[in-house]
């Protein structure tokens, strides 16, 4: 198990989930149904597109769950199996940031968050103690892989294969009008507000 170092960092860079791009032409935005993260330390699949987290509820207490502004990657520990660890958001590995925080069960104000609930027992699994909303972690010009995968998506170096999308940040703007056709947009009320154009690898990279 591994325990999270959650803290606040300065500036967090604005990021989010991204559903798959298909093999050919651009990314497309995904239908407002979202998969849910549930997560404390341990991530386990419980039923179809959804994943289940169990949290021990010592660790959960002496590390603290995630703040708001802070960011954290997911580990994967096998096919059913993810792990959260707490990073600098300014740190390439750092996928995702926590935008807000809400007790108990709780939707994201915006269909482009991944929700992420937080059990403090592996045998509590029906009521949540948190709902974190995660935006992608990433600046203008960053480039991401698996954008179709909220547990896999991740920065890599542009020129890489496996680069996807290249990220084009509008601050304080909320619409996907900010975005290219091709492009995926993730729209996130923050704060910061912003939203995010993720472009094909090909279009300006």
């Amino acid at each position: 198990m591994t325990t999270p170092p959650f803290g606040v960092p300065a500036a967090a860079n604005p990021y989010q989930p991204l559903p798959r791009q298909p093999v050919q032409g651009g990314p497309k935005r995904v239908s407002g149904k979202q998969k849910g993260f549930f997560a404390a330390l341990v991530v386990v699949a419980l039923g179809l597109g959804t994943l289940g987290a169990f949290g021990f509820a010592a660790v959960v207490r002496s590390a603290g769950p995630p703040v708001a502004g802070s960011c954290l990657y997911l580990t994967s520990l096998g096919s059913k199996t993810q792990t959260y660890t707490g990073a600098d958001c300014s740190d390439q590995a750092a996928t995702y940031r926590v935008d807000t925080v809400a007790k108990g069960r709780s939707s994201c104000r915006g269909e482009d968050y991944v929700p992420f609930e937080l059990y403090l027992s592996a045998r509590s699994t029906t009521r949540p103690t948190q709902t974190l909303c995660l935006a992608l972690n990433v600046a203008s010009g960053e480039c991401v892989r698996d954008v179709s995968d909220e547990s896999k998506v991740g920065k890599v170096a542009c020129d890489d294969p496996k680069a996807e999308a290249r990220a084009v940040v509008h601050d304080g703007e909320r619409s996907a009008a900010s975005c290219g056709e091709k492009d995926l947009s993730l729209v996130y009320v923050g704060p910061p507000v912003r939203t995010v154009c993720l472009q094909p690898t090909g279009a300006s990279i």
